[in-house]
């Protein structure tokens, strides 16, 4: 997500992009988040939830189209859903409102739980090392999601929200938008690896879970920490 520095630059993004929001009346904008690589952010109330109202860029949702014949708010709610719906992870998972897809008469949207934390960098930075029960959460969910068909979950240490409950750290995770490589290959080889077994449609996920344990110990052998 981008952070502007310009407080002027980012208010006046918000004040453009929110004229053109059509939403039902149950769904209420209460300000402008940032902008990510694939939508804008908006915080609002639902149900008297706190919510994240993702509203898809054009080229997104074109090139999901385009290339998987799927529309992008269908394709973030349902990998949402079955994830939320494992009983191992759901702790994890920030949880799916509603979906406004291309027809539903509303701006195209996806609603979901409002997840308040630190990114796991953040976390490995400020502590200066990285907690176990993160990593292994990791694994938990990685795992799970593979036995339910779910792949390629974007779980990069930028992208993973940390909250701490009764001195526990936990990841959340809020980001089922990116296409699967298993679904659109990068590039011949890798399609080829797939296709032949060769190479794991998850192996992206564990690639990162091997990320956060190097982060970790690389940070904790700097002896570096930051504290707030």
């Amino acid at each position: 997500m981008v952070i502007f520095k310009n407080m002027n630059t980012l208010k006046a993004l918000e004040i453009e992009l929110q004229q053109d929001l059509i939403l039902p009346d149950e769904v209420q904008v209460t300000g402008f988040l940032g902008r990510g690589r694939r939508s804008f952010s908006y915080k609002g109330e639902y149900n008297r939830k706190d919510v994240v109202i993702k509203v898809y860029r054009k080229e997104f949702i074109e090139k999901y189209r385009r290339k998987c014949n799927i529309d992008i708010a269908e394709f973030e709610f349902e990998r949402n859903s079955i994830l939320y719906a494992i009983d191992a992870i759901r702790p994890y998972i920030a949880i799916p409102y509603k979906k406004f897809p291309h027809g539903s008469g509303f701006t195209h949207s996806f609603v979901q739980e409002y997840v308040d934390g630190i990114t796991l960098k953040q976390l490995i930075f400020r502590s200066g090392y990285l907690p176990e029960e993160v990593l292994a959460a990791g694994y938990e969910i990685v795992r799970s999601a593979e036995a339910y068909g779910v792949h390629d979950i974007d779980i990069s240490m930028a992208n993973i929200i940390v909250i701490q409950r009764k001195g526990v750290w936990m990841p959340r995770l809020y980001d089922f938008n990116i296409l699967p490589q298993h679904m659109s290959p990068p590039n011949p080889f890798i399609a080829f690896g797939i296709k032949a077994g060769l190479s794991k449609k998850s192996r992206r996920d564990y690639r990162s879970l091997r990320s956060w344990k190097r982060a970790g110990e690389q940070q904790q052998l700097s002896g570096t920490a930051v504290r707030d």
